[in-house]
């Protein structure tokens, strides 16, 4: 797409988002406001668009925007040319800030950080060697019964593509300070503007902590993403705990549907070892379950063979919430520590899409297996299909998507979070603590089979099925292949692609499930 190109196509949307979305514009002088998170990802911006002039009609409030990377990707004040850059694009409306506007979006701020602000937020911390004692301590850190400390965690991870944190460092306090003074002006906002609603796209992040001000004060919270759009509230912070439904759900559907459901599971499965790539993983563009290599990968021996699968280290290993260790880096150093131990077969094996993205998960997990040598490290390309036919013997992971495959094999998973999709079925192992965890890695058994088949399919087809990733398109993989890959659900393609396909008729059945699971209060939107 060259320049001309993208300067029609934003003009093609600016004006067809003017047309449609106008509830905004008509309560701009209301003091009610809709706060919304304010990125340049292009289909937040097609999804966000439809979901603030819902709730701006709904109550009457005018759109206010932030940006949600402040500490992540840029410093909490800006210099000279960034304030001047701001001003010129938002006077303007060039770029973003035309987007925004476009669709209703009255007001887009930069928090700014007064002397009050300063002064509370030096107060705290001088209680910092006081209060942080301990990583565990720092993500269970709370400001006046709010919990920040993840949030912090996480975004200190990210920004710095760290794995783990030095709460001694010079670095992290700065950070630890910047992230409290942003915290008191969300405080003081709060109270003294009218927020009817908080739109945004992470519960993770310093981004999220206007919904954890929304939430404490019992103001509507959404988070959107690709795959599904929630409502949070003082029961689930997060997004992604619908797996907590689970069971309750299908327990209410008919013997011949429960029959059906898991057969169109199992299926669905096949596919997945087969090779096929779909929209409950729209993340993908590699499959982990390629072909069969002719060449052994694990020892020949009678040993445990245990694979460890980790997550990306900076990728908010807090999404679900605390897990049995702090980050997981930390889980891994504990690995390693008991693979001296031990004389078990140990393997680690990274997803090959970490490889595909900006994620240093890769390179630090060679570097740790230098550390721990009893640790063999294992092409991130290598199939799970041939470590299956092998005989791996245990599977280890925080949370990962891979305990819901490897038991179809009948192999056990151990899962080092409490806080997963399988949390409510029995077909993985989760201890309860850091050290019964760290007692049953060591004291391992040569394992029987797991032999869980209905609880299996089952927990597939409500992760993957019931809660699919359609509230907003009906068929993502479909969507990925027309604007050529997963990465371009963020760029101008995304625009072209909605643009090019829109159907009013598509559009007020959109609007209306939008309108309806707003005014329901539900947790997740499910079009069913």
């Amino acid at each position: 797409m060259n320049f001309f190109e993208k300067i029609k196509i934003k003009k093609e949307i600016k004006k067809k988002f003017s047309q449609l979305f106008i509830n905004a514009k008509v309560n701009h002088k209301s003091d009610k406001i809709i706060l919304l998170e304010f990125n340049q990802w292009t289909f937040n911006h097609i999804a966000a668009s439809y979901v603030c002039d819902v709730l701006a009609k709904k109550c009457k409030a005018r759109i206010d925007a932030y940006p949600g990377y402040q500490l992540m990707q840029s410093d909490l004040d800006q210099n000279f040319l960034q304030k001047l850059l701001w001003q010129v694009g938002n006077f303007f409306s060039l770029k973003t800030f035309g987007i925004h506007h476009s669709f209703g979006v009255k007001n887009i701020f930069w928090p700014k950080i007064n002397k009050q602000i300063k002064t509370l937020a030096v107060n705290e911390f001088n209680n910092y060697k006081n209060i942080i004692k301990s990583k565990k301590d720092l993500e269970n850190y709370k400001i006046n019964g709010i919990l920040i400390g993840d949030l912090i965690y996480d975004s200190f991870l990210k920004k710095k593509m760290s794995p783990t944190i030095d709460i001694d460092s010079t670095e992290f306090m700065i950070f630890f300070l910047d992230s409290i003074k942003l915290f008191f002006f969300w405080e003081n906002y709060f109270k003294k503007k009218k927020i009817s609603a908080v739109v945004s796209f992470h519960s993770v992040y310093l981004s999220a902590l206007p919904l954890r001000f929304a939430i404490a004060n019992k103001v509507p919270s959404y988070v959107l993403n690709l795959e599904k759009f929630y409502n949070l509230n003082n029961k689930r912070i997060f997004i992604g705990l619908e797996y907590l439904d689970y069971r309750k759900i299908f327990k209410s559907f008919s013997k011949k549907n429960k029959i059906k459901y898991k057969k169109f599971a199992e299926k669905k499965l096949t596919e997945r070892f087969n090779g096929l790539l779909s929209s409950d993983t729209i993340y993908m563009s590699k499959t982990p379950y390629g072909k069969i290599n002719n060449k052994s990968i694990l020892k020949k021996s009678n040993k445990i063979k245990i694979l460890i699968a980790p997550s990306s280290f900076s990728d908010s290993p807090h999404c679900f919430g605390n897990n049995l260790f702090t980050d997981h880096y930390e889980w891994l150093e504990n690995l390693g520590k008991i693979s001296n131990s031990t004389d078990y077969d140990w393997y680690i094996k990274c997803h090959p899409d970490f490889a595909s993205y900006f994620d240093n998960t890769i390179s630090i997990v060679k570097k740790y297996t230098k550390k721990f040598p009893n640790i063999n490290y294992l092409n991130a390309k290598s199939s799970h299909n041939q470590l299956v036919k092998e005989g791996i013997d245990y599977v280890l992971t925080v949370y990962g998507t891979i305990a819901g495959e490897y038991p179809f094999f009948g192999i056990n998973v151990i899962n080092a979070s409490v806080n997963h999709t399988q949390a409510k079925y029995n077909f993985t192992v989760t201890p309860k603590n850091q050290k019964e965890y760290i007692w049953l890695i060591k004291n391992l058994k040569k394992p029987k089979k797991i032999n869980k088949i209905n609880e299996i399919l089952e927990h597939q087809y409500m992760k993957h099925e019931y809660f699919d990733n359609s509230w907003f398109f009906n068929d993502l993989n479909k969507v990925k292949y027309s604007i050529n890959g997963y990465i371009n659900f963020t760029r101008l393609n995304m625009y072209q692609y909605w643009f090019n396909n829109f159907d009013i008729n598509l559009h007020d059945l959109k609007y209306n499930s939008i309108k309806k699971f707003v005014d329901s209060g539900n947790y997740i939107l499910v079009n069913k």
